[in-house]
């Protein structure tokens, strides 16, 4: 071959080499598994599974959570990368201070497209908007029309939250959709939350649900060894909250303290937290009444609530906001004779211990046997635009709370890669002969 053709081929050569490169430098997929409930510390529970990631993954000493530490709020701000101050998803509960329409219970809220489509971007639309394939089995608010879209493929929680739809089989089912070519999936079980919810924390059912989310992480990595995904699936596993024995005798009943004629509205669907419109005129009499009504009870005023907390201002929450310490739970009225309190709760301070979750990471993107420093639920979100390649939406993450875990730049020499190098070499030599 003539010398003045080489360069040229060398230049055809590396172009050819870097579309492949770039191909397989962007083309990592995602499966978020949220475990809800599961706390930071595993309840000190034998799982050899999520063991098995700290060797060949991350494991970040805890996650911390946002405020309040319930499901609905704290799943979406790993979603949107958003406090639930910005995001306004500020309760399990739907509730429209004007209209005074609210709803009762998790479950009724579950669809109700008005209390998350508030103008934010979770992944899966983020996600989708930027062209990838994205498939959500129950994760909450995903099976709603959020900025009009959904995502291609979505399971919703509502008909399965009682567990007609096995753990195995949801992970069976994330795994085939990656497989299928999806490049994020968001996996929501809701164990150990619900057994936890009915039991104590020492019992062995709930040590017995505990082990079973492990299994199924087990069962999941070994799906993705089977299909030969394991060079481009990032496995992220998180918890939404924390979980605390709740004690019947530590109760606050509120109209012990206020006059229930002088409350116009009021949210108080617990175990912790409770907001209060009070009628025209009686804003600081039944302020002040509560401020100083018990000492395991924090109330404030919505403009003088605590920053650190992100949570008060947004438009939706009402003047007077407050919750109780851990292992208490607070409501308008409360008979200990016939009112139970089944088991264990959350909900409360995300600064306690024992609302602190889980993070635990494996795959392409992350260092292998790297114990990580706290990071925050809201840096989810930019973590997984970064793995997945796609720009983020405005969000109150922070890159330098995760960057530590990234592996080289978040990527590493796949076998495909390293036959395109091996091919490439050959190719320059065979030309220079």
């Amino acid at each position: 071959m003539e010398a003045s053709i080489l360069p040229k081929v060398m230049i055809f050569g590396l172009f050819m080499f870097s579309s492949v490169l770039s191909k397989e430098l962007t083309k990592q997929k995602v499966i978020l598994l949220l475990a809800d409930g599961l706390r930071w510390d595993r309840f000190r529970v034998d799982v050899p599974n999520l063991d098995e990631i700290e060797k060949n993954g991350v494991r970040a000493d805890w996650l911390d959570g946002v405020f309040i530490t319930m499901t609905m709020p704290s799943t979406y701000s790993i979603a949107t990368g958003l406090y639930p101050e910005s995001h306004g998803v500020v309760s399990n509960v739907y509730f429209n201070k004007t209209t005074k329409e609210r709803t009762y219970s998790f479950l009724e809220t579950l669809n109700v497209t008005e209390w998350y489509d508030t103008g934010v971007e979770p992944i899966w639309v983020r996600a989708k908007n930027a062209g990838k394939m994205v498939g959500s089995i129950l994760y909450v608010g995903s099976w709603l029309q959020i900025n009009g879209v959904k995502p291609d493929r979505v399971i919703p929680l509502a008909p399965y939250f009682w567990d007609n739809y096995a753990l195995q089989d949801r992970v069976r089912d994330a795994v085939n959709w990656i497989s299928d070519g999806f490049d994020l999936v968001l996996l929501y079980l809701n164990y150990p939350d619900f057994v936890l919810h009915f039991n104590l924390i020492e019992d062995e059912v709930s040590t017995a649900s505990v082990q079973d989310v492990d299994k199924q992480i087990g069962y999941l990595f070994q799906l993705i060894e089977e299909k030969g995904l394991s060079d481009e699936v990032n496995v992220i596993i998180v918890s939404d909250h924390g979980f605390v024995d709740v004690d019947p005798r530590k109760f606050i009943r509120l109209y012990d303290y206020i006059n229930e004629s002088d409350v116009d509205f009021i949210i108080d669907y617990g175990p912790a937290l409770f907001q209060i419109a009070p009628v025209e005129g009686k804003l600081e009499e039944v302020y002040q009444a509560l401020k100083i009504a018990h000492p395991a009870m924090h109330v404030y005023k919505k403009e003088e609530f605590p920053e650190r907390l992100h949570y008060a201002n947004h438009p939706r929450n009402l003047p007077i906001i407050g919750f109780v310490d851990p292992e208490w739970h607070v409501h308008t009225t409360w008979d200990p004779s016939t009112d139970k309190v089944p088991g264990g709760n959350h909900g409360y301070d995300n600064r306690w211990m024992s609302m602190k979750s889980s993070f635990y990471a494996q795959g392409p993107f992350f260092k292998k046997g790297y114990r990580a420093r706290p990071l925050e639920s809201v840096d989810i979100y930019e973590m997984m635009c970064e793995i997945l390649d796609i720009s983020p939406a405005p969000n109150n993450g922070s890159r330098d709370r995760y960057v530590d875990m990234i592996r080289s730049g978040g990527a590493i020499l796949t076998p495909r890669m390293s036959v395109s190098i091996f091919i490439l070499v050959i190719y320059v030599c065979f030309v220079n002969e």
